[in-house]
């Protein structure tokens, strides 16, 4: 029996060296247990691993450091299964490869099995889903601290309300020193997806048991605000492990983070976990990371730094570059606003010369034109032109008002509001047949709706 993950994820971790244990069931092994042990690791690496020849290389070398005698005089269970994992390590040295003393799922009674799954899931709210702190920082930077990327619904929860608070920051800082359980490349895909407009390949997995490839990309429609353009920066220490390499090692390759700090610990490649005896278990690495744009991964290597400094030092030199980043970042959305603004403020006193020529046609077409772009852009919303509407209504430009407020109506029919302030320009222009048109098409939507419903009132007094 395996247990099924992407990247490792285990109560018990490590980044070199030896597996420490947190129970230990079997007190002393015997002969036939280490050579059953043996041979049933031996048969799952060179059925599973996902390099074929490695695996059989490994099976290889411990079938005949067994009949060495290599094993002959260990009979603790943690001693064995570390030497076990050193001579593993000895051809592929695997951050995911390691055999471990724990629970044997077979020997689990079902309400144990359910009760352990219970108390997980508390124990993953308690720890926030992996999300450990958020804030913004001097300068309008933000801060997430992220120490488990592995992903469920309500790691997306989560998620969506941090990145909705850090949505009008202007550059994004994501820890992942501490990051050492692993997660799911789904994890990935999902937060990236705020930060690049279109669907993008972020990342694919090799399967060998199923000679199949997964490929993983961000998604076009998100329950939130894009920031496809906000400056990003990835802090990653020795620690950052597996999953938490993958986020850093996705972004970097697609160019849209800076990653400061160490380089990481170096495990690519998702496994399982199997059963070799008792409650000896095996981790072996069955899949293999392709990312789509360097077609290799972080394995072995780590992901290394554009900025390499300690990790202790690794938040000071990116706020430091962050805020850099944001002022830039800054200056060129003001900048852009200013030079939209004047376009959209231009081709506005276009339409009203066009209205004093008598071209209303031409003029309401510029208006509306104008105004559809500028929400396009994010320059306007529905409030803003529906001041804007009003802005015009005060000054007597009653037409300029009535294409102002007609462009709220096209972009946004589901309001009750836009229908309201048509109808009352329509109202001010003598119009009252269209002005009760309007007002109700907004009772329509909201029966409620207290200035429509005045208006008729004393229309119809």
């Amino acid at each position: 029996m395996r247990n099924r993950i992407i990247y490792a994820s285990f109560i018990i971790f490590f980044l070199s060296g030896f597996v420490l244990q947190a129970q230990k069931k079997t007190e002393v092994l015997t002969k036939s247990e280490k050579k059953e042990a043996i041979e049933r690791a031996g048969e799952l690496l060179s059925k599973f691993y996902v390099i074929p020849e490695v695996g059989s290389q490994m099976e290889n070398l411990l079938k005949s450091r067994r009949k060495e005698g290599a094993f002959k005089n260990i009979t603790d269970p943690i001693e064995f299964v570390n030497t076990i994992t050193i001579e593993m390590r000895s051809i592929s040295n695997d951050k995911h490869l390691f055999m471990y003393v724990g629970s044997n799922p077979d020997k689990q009674a079902n309400e144990d099995r359910n009760l352990n799954r219970l108390i997980n899931r508390i124990d993953r709210e308690k720890d926030n889903y992996g999300l450990n702190r958020i804030e913004i920082l001097d300068g309008n930077i933000g801060y997430m601290n992220i120490q488990s990327v592995m992903f469920s619904e309500e790691a997306v929860e989560v998620l969506s309300s941090a990145l909705k608070f850090l949505s009008n920051t202007y550059a994004i800082i994501f820890d992942l020193r501490n990051n050492s359980r692993g997660g799911d490349p789904m994890y990935m895909a999902y937060l990236f997806s705020y930060f690049f407009e279109n669907p993008t390949h972020i990342n694919s997995i090799y399967w060998r048991d199923r000679d199949r490839t997964d490929e993983f990309w961000t998604t076009q429609e998100i329950p939130g605000k894009k920031m496809v353009d906000i400056p990003l920066f990835v802090l990653t220490s020795k620690k950052t492990f597996s999953g938490a390499e993958e986020f850093a090692y996705d972004l970097q390759a697609l160019n849209r983070a800076t990653v400061i700090g160490e380089v990481s610990a170096g495990g690519a490649n998702p496994a399982s976990t199997w059963v070799v005896y008792e409650d000896l278990r095996i981790s072996i690495p069955f899949g293999r990371a392709i990312n789509p744009i360097t077609g290799t991964n972080w394995e072995g290597v780590g992901v290394k730094p554009d900025i390499e400094v300690p990790a202790d030092k690794a938040l000071e030199i990116a706020i430091r570059e962050a805020k850099t980043s944001a002022y830039d970042y800054y200056t060129t959305k003001k900048d852009k606003l200013v030079t939209d603004y004047n376009e959209c403020n231009s081709n506005l006193e276009r339409a009203e010369i066009l209205f004093t020529e008598d071209k209303a046609k031409e003029a309401e077409a510029l208006v509306i034109s104008s105004l559809k772009k500028a929400v396009d852009i994010e320059l306007l919303n529905q409030s803003a032109i529906n001041q804007l509407g009003y802005d015009y209504l005060n000054q007597d430009n009653k037409l300029m008002a009535i294409a102002i407020f007609k462009t709220n109506v096209l972009v946004y029919p589901e309001s009750a509001d836009v229908y309201d302030s048509l109808g009352e320009a329509y109202l001010e222009n003598g119009n009252e047949q269209k002005a009760i048109q309007y007002y109700k098409k907004a009772l329509e939507i909201d029966p409620n709706y207290a200035t429509a419903l005045r208006a008729l009132e004393e229309i119809n007094e």
